[in-house]
């Protein structure tokens, strides 16, 4: 069951108290009649469903805070939309609720969403959120202190955040440029990242892969090595050959057909978001993220924020080159490099419609 988190009050704010007289109200009639006798663009449609559940993994990794700052600054009330972010434990249980109706759109690394793509699922991506991934592979630095390289990794204990997760998948890369295979490792899940710091700690695990703030945390004390870090655009490069796409929001390819304008909406609201996040200052951040978000370490997250700050996309925009860095990956993770039908399954697995009509609206 998804787990639905309390508002905060910034989110449950009422709009304003401003009531027009009879006067105003007339002077409005009058001048929208007159703009929709013009050439000037018509006033929005409302969307088809105004209540929308979006299921998510833990809200603390910043890979979904660009719906947490579009819920706090009330962009997605500014669209008619009442949105509630709900949380789970594992990106399995997001897509599973999506496909199951519990949820209208789900948050979740577009690289899942390939893989079961492959396996015979459908979810359509409606927009990018991170146009790299948020994780990072580093070893222990009081365990492998005297690291040469990946082929060191062989017989050693990997921590990942679950099974078939972005961050297996990225260590799963780098094993095999170093000419190693799953099996030469041993893979430790850990569904959070509080478990996989306090592990590396204790000496469960000799190598962690996991998500921001715990990599951030780990790196500052010393503790870890990163070894690989597809955090930026550059870093991406390096480790796949390309860009890499992140997380991204998706639903059923039938309620985005049947609801284009509630997609247009939310897409647009994402929109808003990601454009604030650029260029965002420090207090700005701690101003609008949820105090439980920043787990009382206001300077780490922080920090953690401004080490992922690139790889959140500028417009929300899947590019051609990261579709397909993305399919070759996740094809090689599933064992299936080739497909007979590969560009109908990619048309399938995402649209930018909802994002190229926001882009020109955020440029008029």
């Amino acid at each position: 069951m998804v787990k639905e988190p309390r508002l905060t009050s910034a989110a449950a704010a009422a709009p304003g108290s401003f009531r027009p007289g009879r006067r105003d109200c007339l002077w409005v009639a009058g001048a929208a009649a007159v703009l929709l006798g013009t050439g000037l663009p018509r006033l929005r449609a409302q969307p088809e469903v105004a209540r929308l559940r979006v299921v998510m993994g833990r809200e603390e990794s910043l890979c979904h805070l660009p719906l947490t700052v579009a819920q706090q600054l009330g962009y997605f009330r500014a669209e008619g939309l009442d949105v509630r972010l709900l949380e789970v434990a594992e990106p399995a249980s997001a897509a599973a609720a999506v496909q199951a109706g519990e949820a209208e759109l789900g948050s979740g690394a577009y690289l899942g969403l390939v893989q079961r793509q492959l396996q015979g699922q459908t979810l359509q991506t409606v927009v990018l959120e991170g146009r790299t991934p948020k994780v990072s592979l580093g070893v222990c630095t009081r365990l492998m202190g005297s690291w040469r390289g990946m082929a060191d990794l062989r017989g050693k204990r990997i921590g990942v955040a679950t099974s078939g997760s972005l961050s297996q998948t990225l260590a799963q890369v780098c094993l095999a440029r170093a000419g190693l295979k799953q099996a030469d490792v041993q893979w430790v899940s850990f569904g959070s990242m509080a478990e996989g710091v306090q592990a590396l700690r204790w000496g469960g695990i000799d190598a962690l892969s996991h998500l921001d703030p715990g990599m951030t945390q780990l790196e500052q004390k010393g503790e870890v090595r990163v070894v690989a870090d597809p955090r930026t655009p550059k870093g991406a490069h390096e480790v796949f050959g390309g860009p890499m796409p992140g997380t991204c929001v998706y639903a059923q390819p039938a309620f985005v057909s049947r609801h284009p304008q509630t997609c247009q909406a939310f897409v647009y609201a994402v929109a808003r978001s990601l454009r604030w996040l650029q260029t965002a200052q420090p207090q700005d951040i701690i101003k609008t993220v949820p105090e439980a978000q920043v787990m009382g370490d206001r300077a780490l997250y922080l920090a953690s924020f401004y080490k992922v700050r690139e790889s959140y996309s500028p417009d929300g925009e899947l590019g051609e080159e990261a579709l397909q860095i993305a399919w070759k990956v996740a094809g090689a993770a599933v064992g299936e490099t080739r497909h007979q039908d590969l560009q109908a399954l990619l048309e399938r697995s995402h649209t930018n419609e909802f994002v190229l009509r926001a882009r020109a609206r955020l440029k008029a």
